[in-house]
């Protein structure tokens, strides 16, 4: 047995095996532990610090070689690699990143960055002016009814709280999709007009502070000059129908408070019925009184309200902020914020209020009119949507058809659809209305108004004719 004694050696361990690296007196070698047989016999070296006899076996003969310095080239390569790998990490983490956060990134690039008080101001369209409308009428025509459009949100800029009208992105959506999909439903039975309008800028959808209540507001008043614009065109013989999405429901129940209260109101008798849809509505707003339209409580009911405001299952989040919060209006014409909202929901597959589980059958079709005219009708997609009223809410369960599920990602679920879930229900129902109000208007019109006064008449002598 060979004793040496040599300065204490460095060691690392790996994979189980004791490397011991000699970096003083003796060239650069390793060995091992425990004992590996070499030529038939073992190693021993007695290491000087602390005096342990160990077994070694030297690597040098199991042919390791000094490792080469690393000269500039390599350290080149090495750096690369590294900041490639770091470049694809952070990719990876900014796009996760994204991904998790994406409501939030769009609400913020949607939200005006100056106050509305000092905010720049659209000029207010000209109802007198063709280029104001969306649709009129041709001429008089020989449809049934009127109808009164407004349309849903199509302006996301963060550049005015109000859209200007000539808004070539919200434009193209509200021409080509908005429009076809919203108020096409009623294009067969019904004259449509649907006026421009400063909307108010989708993030006000997520505010109910000053900011959003003065856009809302503003945008209403466009609508209620246009709304009278509209009476002085109209043949009031013709039955009434006033139809809301979004934004434009808020609009809509405005008007119905404004221009429909009372029971001996001229205009709430031409009305075959108002359709508010996807904007929450409170219960309070449409208590069966004087002052306010009732709800209506099945297919042909007339002067009443649909009001639902549907989402897909999967839309938890939105469905959530819905409940909690709601914008309703007030006796004084204001709007207000009120928290958890008792909400109303009329079916559009019985035409009932909170009806909760009608069959798929009765399902009349959904369709696409994205780029069609007005004049056009789409093809049914029928049967295809369940639906039920669950605390104020119409809730959809995820459609079978890919193209009938709304669009979730990088704020889409906030643009309009190019579809219209329930577009032949609205269209046959809608007929349905108009018909039972013209039999109930006629029904009135033979009937006397009731003598308020008596007038006591004197009698008068009768002269006979002589013969």
């Amino acid at each position: 047995m060979v004793h040496l004694a040599i300065p204490a050696p460095s060691f690392k361990r790996e994979s189980g095996t004791t490397w011991v690296i000699f970096r003083k007196r003796f060239p650069k070698f390793c060995v091992t532990f425990p004992t590996i047989p070499w030529r038939g016999k073992s190693v021993s070296i007695s290491l000087a610090a602390g005096g342990v006899q160990t077994r070694l076996q030297s690597c040098l003969d199991l042919g390791y070689q000094k490792p080469r310095e690393r000269n500039g080239s390599d350290r080149r390569m090495i750096f690369r690699l590294t900041a490639a790998l770091g470049g694809i990490l952070g990719t990876i983490m900014v796009a996760v990143a994204i991904f998790a956060f994406q409501d939030n990134l769009a609400r913020f690039f949607m939200k005006p960055k100056t106050p509305f008080q000092i905010a720049a101001t659209p000029a207010p369209p000209d109802y007198d002016l063709p280029e104001s409308w969306l649709a009129l009428p041709d001429g008089p025509g020989t449809k049934l009814a009127d109808v009164f459009y407004v349309h849903s949100t199509t302006y996301r800029s963060m550049n005015f709280w109000n859209a200007p009208i000539d808004d070539a992105e919200s434009q193209d959506e509200l021409k080509r999709i908005a429009l076809h999909n919203e108020a096409g439903p009623f294009a067969r039975i019904a004259h449509i007009s649907a006026p421009q309008y400063r909307q108010a800028t989708k993030a006000v959808y997520f505010t109910h502070k000053y900011d959003g209540i003065a856009a809302r507001l503003r945008a209403f008043k466009d609508v209620s000059r246009a709304f009278e614009k509209f009476l002085t065109q109209r043949d009031p013989r013709r039955p009434l129908m006033l139809v809301g999405y979004g934004q434009g429901g808020l609009h809509v129940a405005g008007l119905l408070r404004t221009y429909f209260s009372g029971t001996d109101n001229a205009l709430r008798k031409e009305l075959a019925a108002a359709y508010i849809i996807d904007t929450p509505m409170t219960a309070d707003s449409w208590r069966d009184t004087p002052d306010t339209l009732p709800l209506c409580q099945d297919q042909r009911s007339i002067r009443c309200v649909v009001a639902y405001n549907h989402f897909e299952s999967v839309f938890r989040d939105e469905i959530e902020r819905d409940r909690k919060r709601a914008i309703i209006w007030e006796s004084n014409d204001n709007l207000v914020s009120t928290n958890n909202p008792d909400l109303v929901c009329v079916n559009p597959l019985d035409w009932r209020v909170n009806s909760v589980a009608p069959s798929i059958l009765d399902h009349d079709g959904a369709a696409s009119a994205t780029g069609l005219g007005l004049a056009e009708t789409p093809p049914k997609i029928a049967k295809s949507i369940q639906a039920s009223c669950d605390r104020g809410v119409l809730i959809v369960p995820r459609p079978d058809n890919l193209f009938l599920r709304h669009d979730r990602w990088f704020g889409r679920k906030w643009h309009p659809q190019p579809f219209n879930l329930f577009y032949h229900d609205l269209s046959k129902n809608a007929a349905l209305r108009v018909a039972s109000l013209s039999v109930k208007r006629r029904e009135e019109d033979t009937i006397l108004e009731p003598i308020d006064n008596i007038v006591d008449v004197p009698e008068s002598p009768i002269h006979k004719v002589p013969k």
